[in-house]
């Protein structure tokens, strides 16, 4: 059995309604990155799952009893409060959240450990993570370089094999739930940790091939949500009600490192909430730009705002200027502004230009073409 005491890290993996294939796979994937890092524990979680899952966690608890731990509720708790049981069973220094139906590269755990270890400014590390389904990649990437505008309301990163300090989880209440919604509770803690932690972007090295299928939580419980993005940037705006009214005004502080994510977070919270309100937000989106220059979602949701105000001219002379600065960077920064400007071309029925369209296409190749880590780890198609 693993010692009772403490290790570099832990992989949480809450089990419910599992295929048994997709489960078995996703097993022998973290289990193998847990081996070879050497100082981490996985914890199989049942979630009172009405099926057949038990013997799957069993057969592996036996298997790699050095790694494998078992839990179970009599009675199903959710996927945010059985991560949060979890959590608080940990003992790694390091918590990584995974899901069931999902793949984990090979990648070098321990050393992202050891730069943590190093840099303890990161509250978390996160990388890009690619889609697939039974006919094999879908060609989506998602993740992206973090925008502290975009934190309290629509961060590009992912949860799964998302490295968290364990102590910066348990100082944000780990995964709390978000009211009427059945998931969304790994979102609303990036949010929550947006607020006053910096996140590393590991952009050459994924650690994720997302599985799409029709029984993901995310689709089976999409139906039930109360719009759980626009809560939780009202959530963070109840945060701090005297900032917000000053973004309101638009009258912010000079950014400082102290406060630079709770400045750039509600100016972005106040645009999403208020986005229709032209009159009100077009000074706040241009201000942003102005004091936050290299923030990437600063200058995409300036462009959006200009399209719902029919500034045509300055639209286009922004999205000039948006491309010049961030051209050579992440191909992800300038791919926003594109698909701000698809929007903006769409709902006035008219074609996009053919140079943007060029330019659209050469970045989603730069983006969206598979390493070729992610190419031998794709399971074998049907």
């Amino acid at each position: 059995m693993i010692p009772a005491k403490r290790c570099d890290a832990t992989v949480l993996l809450p089990v419910y309604r599992a295929n048994p294939d997709y489960l078995r796979l996703t097993l022998d994937s973290v289990i193998r990155v847990a081996e070879a890092q050497g100082s981490t524990e996985v914890i199989l979680f049942n979630d009172c799952s009405p099926d057949d899952s038990q013997r799957i966690i069993d057969d592996y608890a036996d298997r790699y009893p050095s790694i494998v731990r078992k839990m179970r509720s009599e009675h199903n708790l959710g996927v945010g409060n059985a991560r949060t049981e979890m959590c608080r069973a940990a003992r790694g220094r390091y918590i990584l959240s995974f899901d069931q139906d999902d793949i984990m590269l090979p990648f070098d755990l321990g050393g992202v450990i050891s730069m943590m270890d190093q840099n303890p400014q990161y509250g978390a590390s996160y990388s890009k993570k690619y889609l697939f389904n039974s006919r094999g990649l879908t060609g989506e990437v998602h993740g992206g370089a973090l925008s502290e505008f975009n934190a309290f309301f629509a961060p590009k990163i992912n949860i799964n094999a998302m490295i968290i300090r364990a102590d910066v989880l348990a100082a944000h209440d780990y995964f709390k739930p978000v009211p009427n919604s059945a998931i969304n509770d790994d979102v609303f803690l990036m949010i929550r940790l947006g607020a006053d932690c910096e996140y590393h972007f590991d952009e050459d090295n994924p650690r994720l091939l997302y599985r799409m299928h029709d029984k993901q939580n995310s689709r089976l419980f999409h139906h039930e949500d109360q719009n759980p993005f626009r809560w939780m940037a009202t959530y963070m705006t109840e945060q701090q009600p005297a900032l917000y009214k000053r973004i309101l005004a638009n009258d912010p502080p000079k950014l400082t490192q102290k406060n630079r994510h709770w400045v750039l977070g509600l100016m972005g919270a106040a645009l999403f909430l208020r986005q229709n309100d032209t009159k009100l937000v077009l000074p706040i989106s241009e201000k942003a730009c102005e004091i936050a220059p290299d923030d990437y979602g600063a200058w995409e949701h300036r462009l959006l705002i200009l399209a719902i105000a029919n500034k045509y001219d300055e639209f286009m002379e922004t999205f000039e200027s948006a491309c010049e600065r961030f051209k050579g960077q992440s191909p992800s920064k300038e791919l926003q502004f594109i698909l701000a400007m698809g929007k903006y071309y769409r709902a006035r029925r008219k074609p996009l230009p053919e140079s943007v369209r060029n330019r659209y296409d050469e970045l989603m190749k730069a983006y969206s073409t598979p390493p070729q880590i992610v190419r031998d780890n794709l399971p074998a198609q049907r």
